[in-house]
């Protein structure tokens, strides 16, 4: 679709992928819980809840060749947060005890 006299753009083909799993860290230490596999810039909407547990459970985004994580939610037990973040490609969680809970995540991607 073309766009006036300033610019023709192609048209985008938006995808949806939505991914849901149970987690469980046996002890304390941290886990990647989602990782891309298609190294394009995406965005993801999503749950995460911390349902057994002592302490806290960190949740960070990481995009390769950034050192430090670009986003992070610290869940307290028994607890859950929401996130929009884009431009990642990897989270990982991170436990100081055993615990459990709920990942849920809806990315977007253009083909």
């Amino acid at each position: 679709m073309c766009n006036s006299a300033l610019s023709c753009c192609s048209d985008k083909i938006i995808v949806q992928d939505k991914v849901c799993t149970n987690w469980q860290l046996a002890a304390a230490g941290t886990q990647t819980i989602y990782s891309d596999n298609i190294s394009q810039i995406i965005s993801g909407t999503g749950y995460v809840k911390f349902e057994t547990g002592t302490g806290s459970l960190t949740v960070n985004f990481f995009k390769t060749g950034i050192v430090a994580a670009i986003q992070t939610i610290v869940i307290p037990a028994g607890g859950s947060s929401s996130f929009t973040v884009a431009r990642f490609d990897t989270i990982s969680l991170t436990a100081t005890a055993a615990a459990q809970g709920e990942f849920c995540i809806t990315v977007r991607y253009s083909l």
